[in-house]
């Protein structure tokens, strides 16, 4: 009887153990998620668009008019450069040793240029003193000769010169005044005159922003915008109308938003923006833009 006792007593305690956890488990556990952010809107109407920094200059890509192994590296990402600063150097071994060749063929020329013409003066004097001593076609030999050798010796300064000049090809300077916005580009690495590893740019920076082609017919030329950072809605900066690049393209520049259409196209305007020490501007940063539409106020 006793043991009957036990064996009800733990079938019940076991019961009791499954229901708690049935019941713990089916039990709703609040959500930890972070809620989006809500934005105060600046306009009562409004188009929306994304936004990308851009320099004011365009992002430029620095070329270069050879290949070859880069053998100095000058700047790096964020250096402050000046129009004429020296970025980097190609090496230049190559071409250096066929200007060691073109000054020997100079230093050649000029001693058979003084031999030639050293000859011709004593023909010319040999003439003066007694003409039959000296023929015509002896005197016509020896000023053709002295003409060539004058000509070589021009034609091989020229060519000193021409090497010289494609000297300074490799040696690439910073056509404007700016930041290094990037920089992968290291000595000894060989660099194509096709090559992107070195993209520079203006300290002032643009906003080039996407509207829909929906919302084409709502944009006005001239219209006030305003731009937030994303992840920061609370902070804001005005811009100002620069110009609309009359040219509806694909839409490149997706956010990853589920209700994004990839297959749209976009009209691009750009803006102005003042950098702000409030709001860090990146070049490539995307921003969320605010564009008013004209139909009612603000």
């Amino acid at each position: 009887m006793k043991k009957f006792y036990i064996l009800m007593t733990v079938s019940i305690i076991g019961l009791a153990l499954g229901i708690t956890a049935v019941g713990y488990g089916d039990r709703i556990i609040s959500s930890k998620t972070v809620p989006i952010p809500s934005v105060k809107l600046p306009f009562k109407s409004f188009i929306a668009g994304t936004g990308i920094v851009e320099a004011e200059s365009k992002n430029i890509t620095v070329g270069s008019p050879v290949s070859g192994l880069i053998q100095k590296v000058y700047v790096q990402s964020g250096d402050k450069i000046q129009k004429g600063t020296l970025l980097f150097e190609i090496d230049d071994t190559l071409l250096q040793s066929r200007i060691m060749v073109s000054k020997a063929e100079i230093k050649a020329a000029r001693a058979k240029l003084t031999r030639i013409k050293h000859h011709f003066e004593l023909i010319e004097n040999f003439k003066k003193v007694s003409p039959q001593m000296v023929t015509k076609e002896q005197y016509i030999q020896a000023q053709d000769r002295y003409k060539e050798a004058q000509e070589m010796f021009e034609i091989s300064k020229v060519k000193l010169s021409a090497l010289q000049e494609q000297l300074k090809r490799y040696k690439i300077y910073s056509p404007i005044d700016g930041t290094v916005l990037r920089s992968k580009i290291s000595k000894g690495d060989f660099f194509d005159n096709r090559s992107n590893a070195l993209i520079i740019g203006s300290d002032n920076v643009n906003v080039r922003v996407s509207i829909n082609e929906y919302d084409i017919s709502k944009f006005k030329p001239g219209t006030k915008a305003v731009a937030y950072m994303r992840g920061n809605h609370k902070e804001k900066i005005e811009l100002s109308y620069r110009y609309t690049i009359p040219y509806v393209m694909p839409k490149t520049n997706l956010t990853g938003r589920s209700t994004e259409r990839t297959d749209t196209r976009v009209l691009q305007v750009v803006y102005a923006v003042k950098r702000a020490t409030t709001f860090p501007l990146y070049v490539g940063e995307q921003l969320d833009i605010f564009i008013q539409t004209p139909r009612q106020g603000n």
